[in-house]
């Protein structure tokens, strides 16, 4: 026992201090859009679009990292912009890290705004604006410091427990759609542009490096009932780098306005750290999401392969049944599918 907590224990730092600091991820990337790019805000068919989601990762042999996350987008003035259209959304992220109580905790406040650039071969352009404040905060007295150990030096500088920061962030999308069966959207942002200091420590300076995303996804039906679903996401951030690449198969049940049921399941890989396999069930405007990381990393004799659950809640809908009917009278707003 005594050797692996401290090969766990040993890995753990060493992958802290590799990654340095950084921005919340989750594998459902296409669960929480605003946090990879706020041009999704309000681009989706509805009037709200609200979400839950909660990570845990590595919770098995050793307390690692849960995350919980919710909020909502808005989509407004459709019809007097002629199918452009404003979105506003809201969302808080909440993470809590190891031993020591390490939490992050967010608040993402987003605007973007939807052209519609042909009729004819339907295609639109989203450009999005996200401010962002945090506070970040350790429990002190669950920390152990190197001068309360036999032998210590006596390295304990940590002054501050807890502090607030803000950063901006931009995106664009361009969402294209070739044929009826047939839809394709190309994305990228960039956040923290204010490059927050990040340390607990007296008189250090970590700045949170800038990050960029980008994200390319489609979808093509196959028959009336089947439909499959790509995706893509890039990350990079300092020295970090993320890549996900994989697809959804969607299969409806049933298409009844009363009861509408699509089921579907995929995989996708994190390049050099995970295989995250995926089933989601879609019923009339809610769907919920689950997958799994298989830690696939470096981490691996440690975590045992361990790597973590991952849940999505989403409800996308209209503010009644008039505005629905209303929506489908008029022409189909084309938005991407994720």
């Amino acid at each position: 026992m005594g050797y692996r907590f401290w090969l766990v224990s040993m890995l753990m730092m060493a992958y802290a201090v590799s990654l340095k600091a950084q921005d919340l991820r989750f594998s459902q990337y296409y669960a929480a859009p605003q946090l990879y790019n706020p041009a999704f805000t309000g681009y989706f068919n509805g009037d709200v679009r609200a979400m839950a989601i909660y990570k845990s990762q590595w919770e098995r042999p050793f307390n690692a990292y849960r995350t919980i996350g919710g909020g909502a987008d808005f989509s407004l003035l459709r019809n007097k912009l002629r199918g452009s259209g404003l979105g506003l959304g809201l969302h808080a992220f909440s993470d809590q890290a190891g031993d020591i109580n390490f939490n992050t905790n967010q608040i993402h406040m987003s605007v973007a705004y939807t052209q519609k650039l042909s009729d004819y071969t339907p295609s639109y352009l989203s450009a999005g604006f996200q401010l962002m404040t945090a506070n970040r905060s350790i429990d002190l007295n669950k920390a152990i410091f190197d001068n309360q150990t036999p032998g210590g030096s006596g390295f304990d500088n940590v002054s501050v427990d807890n502090y607030w920061y803000f950063s901006l962030g931009m995106g664009l999308l361009w969402y294209f759609e070739p044929a009826d069966d047939v839809n394709f959207y190309v994305s990228g942002a960039v956040f923290n542009l204010l490059k927050p200091n990040q340390t607990f420590f007296t008189d250090g300076r970590d700045e949170l490096n800038t990050r960029y995303t980008g994200q390319m996804g489609m979808q093509f039906n196959t028959s009336d009932d089947f439909s499959i679903q790509p995706s893509f996401l890039y990350q990079r951030q300092g020295t970090f780098q993320e890549v996900m690449v994989g697809s959804l198969f969607n299969y409806t049940v049933s298409d009844r306005q009363d009861q509408g049921l699509k089921l579907s399941a995929g995989l996708w890989y994190r390049v050099q750290d995970a295989l995250v396999p995926v089933v989601r069930a879609q019923y009339n405007d809610f769907t919920v999401t689950f997958n799994y990381d298989i830690n696939l990393s470096t981490l691996t004799r440690a975590t045992r392969t361990n790597g973590g659950p991952e849940v999505s809640l989403i409800y996308n809908g209209w503010w009644s049944s008039d505005r629905k009917k209303q929506a489908e009278k008029n022409i189909k707003f084309r938005c991407p599918v994720l």
